[in-house]
């Protein structure tokens, strides 16, 4: 998925390689914002259970049930 770092809306890899700048900003403020690459959605990292930054892991495992 890509981004843009200025308005945060998400573009597929056919919008991005088409227009490399934000296409939303480009029209509407006139603003060239280049699309960022972004892996995992901060949100799918939180229902992980992981914070941005930290891999799986660093992550310290539940205690087992006894």
């Amino acid at each position: 998925m890509f981004y843009c770092e200025r308005c945060e809306s998400r573009f597929n890899a056919t919008i991005a390689a088409a227009a490399g700048d934000c296409p939303r900003c480009k029209e509407s403020d006139g603003v060239a914002s280049p699309l960022r690459f972004r892996l995992f959605e901060p949100a799918a990292l939180q229902v992980a259970g992981l914070r941005p930054g930290r891999t799986a892991a660093s992550v310290s495992p539940s205690q087992p049930a006894k």
